[in-house]
């Protein structure tokens, strides 16, 4: 009888815990292309860079105060300015290529 209990509710649950993942609106990420960030240890000032889906180095830009990317507000400044400079690449390499034709 509680071997049955037990498997009960070990399925029970299990049910539960299978939510699909949603995208919350605290963490927001870019729809196209990403962004790197590094900070000098002592020095002030932010290197960004920004690069499109196909991994391609897009820009870099020095930001002059320290960005902390832990913050929405910062994260949803950078994708902004993400934006903006992939609609400047003028190589276009910031479209992905699915396959290559020979």
């Amino acid at each position: 009888m509680q071997i049955v209990l037990a498997a009960l509710l070990m399925v029970a649950s299990t049910q539960f815990n299978t939510k699909p993942q949603k995208k919350t609106l605290r963490q927001p990420y870019p729809e196209t292309g990403f962004w790197v960030t590094e900070n000098m240890p002592g020095k002030s000032g932010t290197i960004v860079r920004y690069y499109a889906n196909s991994n391609h180095l897009v820009s870099t830009v020095t930001e002059p105060a320290n960005l902390d990317i832990t913050k929405v507000s910062v994260r949803r400044y950078l994708n902004k300015k993400l934006a903006s400079e992939l609609s400047r690449d003028s190589t276009k390499a910031s479209i992905l290529k699915l396959y290559e034709i020979n």
